[in-house]
Parts: C-alpha cells; sequence; structure tokens
C-alpha cells in the first residue's frame, strides 16, 4: 500500500513542467513588494543555546519574511489543497512565512558556521543574521570556518556586504558538486518554474557572495569528515550538490538537513509537494522520503533551516505523511 502511494506521489512530482512558468508565479519585484507591505517588528530573542554533547551550539535567526503561499511552494498541487493545509495547521491563508535559521557550533577553538542567511537578498525581514550573532555574544571574526547547505540566494547572501567578507577568518567549505554547478559558465536554472529575473537574482548572489571567496573555499566530497565530528550527508535534488550535516560528539547528534523540506504544513505532511526553488523535484522528492525515513526511524533529533525558529525538534512518521515535533526549550 505505502509503495503504491509513494509511486503516485512521485509521478505527481514528475508532472512538473520543467523549465514552465506557471502562469501565477509572482515576479521577484511582486514578491519584494509583498515582504515590505507586512510590518514584522521583532519582539523576542532571534538566538538559542543548546548543547550536543560537548559542543555549544547556537542557532540564529536571519530574520523572516512573507511570501504568498502559492504557487512557489507548493508548485505542483492546487492553491485550495495549500488553503486547506494551512487551515488544518491554523495558519494565515494569506501568506507563508519564511524563515532562516543559522547554526553556530562552538568545537573547542573552532567555530563553525552552517548557513549564512540571505543578507540583502530578500528585502528588510531578513540580514539580520550578524547583528543577531551579536546580540548572542558570537563574533563574526571568531568564525573560523563556515559549511555551506547549497548556493540558493538565502543560505549565500549574508557571506558578503558592500564587497567586504562578514566573516574575515573563515574558510568556506561547499560541496564539490554544487561549486561546479554555480560555477559554471552558463548555469542552467530552467526547471525552476520561477520568472526570468528572479533566477537572475540566484545567480548575482553566487557572483557577489562566493565567488569573491574563491581563495578561501575548499570542496568535499559525500561522506566525507569536514572537520572533527561533522561529516557531510548526500541530500541533492533541491540543488544538485545539496549537502545535509550529521554533527556528532560522544553519544548525541544532530542532523542538519538544509532545504531538504521547508515546514511541516507543505513538503513534511506532503512530502510529494515540490517548491519552484527545486533543480530537480523527482530527485528531491526521493531524497526527502529518504531522509525522512531515516530520521524518523533513527529518531535522530533535526535542525531544518526553515522550520519555525529555533528549528529544532524530531521528524515523525505519520502513514505515509510526516509530522514535525519542536524540541523542548531549555530555559
Amino acid at each position: 500500500m505505502m509503495r503504491s502511494s509513494r509511486r503516485v506521489h512521485l509521478k505527481q512530482v514528475a508532472t512538473l513542467g520543467m523549465g514552465s512558468l506557471l502562469p501565477s508565479s509572482p515576479s521577484f519585484r511582486e514578491i519584494l513588494s509583498y515582504t515590505k507591505s507586512q510590518r514584522m517588528t521583532k519582539q523576542n530573542s532571534p538566538f538559542y543555546h543548546f548543547r550536543i554533547g560537548a559542543i555549544e551550539a547556537t542557532v540564529i535567526s536571519d530574520g523572516q519574511t512573507l511570501f504568498p503561499p502559492h504557487p512557489l511552494y507548493a508548485v505542483n498541487t492546487t492553491e485550495k489543497e495549500v488553503i486547506k493545509a494551512l487551515e488544518s495547521h491554523f495558519l494565515p491563508t494569506d501568506l507563508y512565512r519564511l524563515q532562516c535559521n543559522a547554526l553556530v557550533l562552538a568545537m573547542g577553538n573552532e567555530k563553525v558556521l552552517i548557513d549564512t542567511g540571505a543578507g540583502n537578498t530578500l528585502g528588510p525581514g531578513m540580514g539580520h543574521l550578524i547583528l543577531h550573532m551579536s546580540e548572542a555574544g558570537i563574533e563574526p571574526k571568531s568564525i573560523s570556518t563556515i559549511l555551506i547547505t547549497h548556493c540558493h540566494l538565502d543560505h549565500i547572501g549574508g557571506l558578503m556586504h558592500e564587497g567586504r567578507p562578514l566573516f574575515p577568518n573563515a574558510t568556506l567549505y561547499i560541496s564539490e558538486q554544487e561549486l561546479n554547478f554555480w560555477q559554471a559558465k552558463n548555469i542552467d536554472l530552467n526547471s525552476m518554474p520561477i520568472e526570468e529575473s528572479f533566477k537572475n537574482n540566484f545567480k548575482k548572489a553566487f557572483h557577489d557572495n562566493v565567488l569573491p571567496l574563491n581563495d578561501r573555499i575548499n570542496t568535499f566530497r559525500f561522506n566525507e569528515e569536514i572537520v572533527a565530528g561533522i561529516q557531510a550527508v548526500e541530500t541533492t535534488g533541491h540543488s544538485p550538490g545539496h549537502t545535509s550535516y550529521w554533527i556528532r560528539s560522544g553519544s548525541d547528534s544532530l542532523l542538519h538537513t538544509g532545504d531538504i523540506f521547508h515546514h511541516s504544513a507543505f513538503d513534511l505532511e506532503h512530502p510529494s509537494w515540490a517548491t519552484a526553488f527545486d533543480q530537480d523535484p523527482p530527485k528531491a522528492y526521493k531524497t526527502r522520503r529518504k531522509i525522512l525515513d531515516m530520521a524518523s526511524f533513527e529518531r535522530v533529533p533535526v535542525m531544518s533551516y526553515h522550520m519555525p525558529f529555533p528549528a529544532l525538534g524530531h521528524v515523525f512518521a505519520r502513514g505515509n505523511q510526516y509530522g514535525w515535533e519542536p524540541a523542548p526549550w531549555i530555559l
């Protein structure tokens, strides 16, 4: 029964028109206009401390912004189904609250940062990583290593500001597969059903934030231990070299899943739903299933970049769907 259902889901993903732009897909200009019209004032702490064995870990919010919920985050289903999903989670149906959460790991003399937020690429709601790190007592110059899950603008946009590195002492690690894709002479984003100017913003973010740091970039292959206690996990599909990270210390561990899923009402509860930013939707679906099955079966603590702050919890299987159990706050 489950195998049959998953074949149906995969078929739904595969029906996405490769390179086609959905008629209702908003332009990048419209998206930024939409976000600026929403008032979002900071009310609570933007950082959260916890431990992974001997590692002192801190989730740092880069901020949040608002998007029209359909079709960007569920391109292969109807607006009616999206509204139904949002209502079932007691959420507004006219907006999608996108959050970005970076992770800092203090490991002896090393400070490791996983992803850098959106910088100035997604409007005023984002790009607050440096400010929020300062509030948490973490200086950008103390970061020695930056691990990138993938080179989408909301993960690399915080590397540079006005032509200068924001983390002047950090070595940058990106999977070999991911870097090769974005360094190609002609970057092919035709499989993303978004309008052309939005694609150009993805390319510009890489050009402005990663290329200037070329002399401090190291590449790795999947399954390698990049720094002691952190292993690269192959989770391609959302991007050509998307990487998740196993973080281990003693008997404790955390799986940082990057953009394997974005929201419990969307591609967690409906794993066949693809985002407009999936480079290879069928592959992203297979990867999502594989990782979520593993995480739920092995009861692995998870950090998911876009989940509501502090983005920590467990995934559990529920029939052919998945659910999210947030980690209890430690005060």
